[in-house]
């Protein structure tokens, strides 16, 4: 074991109260670590309170403990021993606990490969699946029973960042990592079912309207789809349209498929997606962003049109030649 994980595990036994954030906009594997985590510190016989800007998704409200995350903007940080920030690769996205130094020590756990290592301590590793399988660690080195609320969160934070065990985030260790997941009550179809298969009738009859407008280059190696925001307002959360840009990703002769979302007028977030060996992370570095090999995004300001010209037009080079990741946008 490193001696970072080991100060790690020595700091959830030295402490008393622990503070745990994740990044704005939370996903599946943002929500399911934090509440893995609280399921451990809390077996351990520890306090432990959830704390992020944005409300949990509506899809993730069924997992085991989401009813007691926090949504606020300011929250003390003084009465806790420490600051867990998961799966969060940039601490200006860590819901803003880390806009100024804070008090206490910051433990850094995640995944993301551009992770720029801002904790006091830092648990990264860029070959798991997700931080769940971080998380799923963590538990085996304080000797933490999997019982089944755990269970099922280091079970949904897996099961969503591998794109239901699709992307090539999935290995050898995350499926043996899900087998003994099983063991402990985890119901995979019930909890499938739950993530993918809820969706709300406005957000279907929005995915009708975005495909019907979906673009492609003429040899068809980028595909993208736009959320106007128009579009955007017609929903209760956002969070219902993570999934669309898997639509675009699906064409055949993809190999980047982008969405944009038009969030407020001149802002628009960037979720690109990729086959194979194409390397979107240091596509949306290029944009202040970052994220995994085949999944990754940015926010870049400026006009839906334009904003889409442009980074359709770096997409296209980007695929011809992935070395103009390194040139100024």
């Amino acid at each position: 074991m490193k001696r970072e994980h080991a100060a790690i595990l020595d700091c959830v036994r030295g402490g008393d109260r622990f503070l745990i954030t994740s990044h704005i906009n939370p996903d599946g594997d943002s929500v399911a670590s934090q509440l893995a985590l609280r399921c451990i510190l809390k077996s351990l016989g520890k306090g432990a309170v959830i704390v992020n800007r944005d409300p949990v998704p509506r899809v993730y409200r069924f997992l085991p403990g989401a009813e007691k995350i926090l949504t606020r903007r300011r929250h003390s940080l003084r009465p806790y021993s420490a600051l867990f920030v998961l799966d969060c690769g940039n601490p200006s996205r860590a819901s803003g606990l880390l806009d100024r130094k804070p008090p206490l020590p910051v433990v850094n756990i995640d995944h993301h490969v551009t992770n720029s290592l801002f904790g006091d301590l830092n648990w990264v590793d860029v070959k798991a699946s997700s931080t769940c399988e971080i998380i799923y660690d963590l538990a085996r080195h304080l000797g933490v029973d999997l019982e089944h609320d755990l269970a099922a969160n280091l079970y949904a934070g897996i099961l969503t960042d591998t794109g239901s065990f699709r992307y090539s985030s999935t290995t050898p260790r995350s499926m043996s990592i899900a087998g003994k997941l099983l063991r402990h009550g985890v119901d995979p179809h019930d909890l499938a079912e739950r993530i993918y298969e809820n969706a709300e009738y406005t957000s279907l009859r929005l995915l009708g309207k975005v495909l019907s407008r979906m673009g492609r280059s003429p040899n068809g190696r980028v595909s993208w789809v736009t959320f106007t925001y128009a579009d955007l307002s017609t929903l209760s959360n956002m969070a219902e349209t993570e999934e669309f840009v898997n639509y675009a990703r699906s064409l055949n002769t993809a190999r980047i498929a982008i969405g944009f979302k038009e969030v407020s007028p001149g802002d628009v977030r960037i979720s690109f997606r990729s086959k194979g060996d194409i390397n979107v992370a240091d596509l949306a570095a290029r944009y202040g962003g970052g994220g995994h090999r085949n999944a990754a995004g940015c926010t870049v300001s400026g006009s839906l049109r334009g904003v889409v010209n442009r980074i359709v037009t770096a997409a296209r080079a980007f695929v011809e030649n992935p070395q103009q990741a390194h040139r100024n946008p």
